[in-house]
């Protein structure tokens, strides 16, 4: 009996910053089903990766929210693998972002990152934001 297509291939999720802050912060109203979904995603075997433009973005989402302190402890306490965009991916962001319709709210991280996950082929995100979520990431 022959496995399906892609059952060898690792099961892999891509973390937004939305989710990394709400997990941080405790007052967040996602934070509760951010934890229990990052624990369901390790439970069920992913791989969870990022990139720079999410590390930075979320550096400065805490540093904003919680002062520099807790954005340098979130830095030092971070393992995710950090999958580095290169000219490509951000040329490829920039043509997403201006062809995007007007009403359509995409920032330039979120761009990156729906570029980046279609470039490694992975489907899955963990995010919290619903204008990332919506974008088809």
């Amino acid at each position: 009996m022959s496995e399906p297509a892609g059952a060898d291939r690792p099961l892999i999720a891509f973390v937004d910053s939305s989710a990394i802050v709400a997990m941080v912060n405790r007052n967040d109203p996602t934070h509760d089903q951010a934890i229990a979904a990052y624990h369901e995603l390790i439970d069920g075997g992913y791989h969870l990766f990022t990139t720079d433009y999410v590390v930075v973005e979320t550096t400065q989402l805490l540093e904003l929210a919680f002062g520099p302190d807790i954005a340098r402890q979130w830095l030092r306490a971070q393992r995710l693998p950090v999958y580095h965009a290169d000219e490509q991916d951000v040329k490829r962001a920039i043509a997403q972002m201006t062809s995007t319709s007007p009403g359509i709210r995409l920032s330039m991280v979120d761009a990156i990152s729906t570029v980046v996950m279609e470039r490694l082929g992975v489907s899955d995100a963990f995010a919290v934001d619903p204008e990332f979520m919506a974008d088809g990431a």
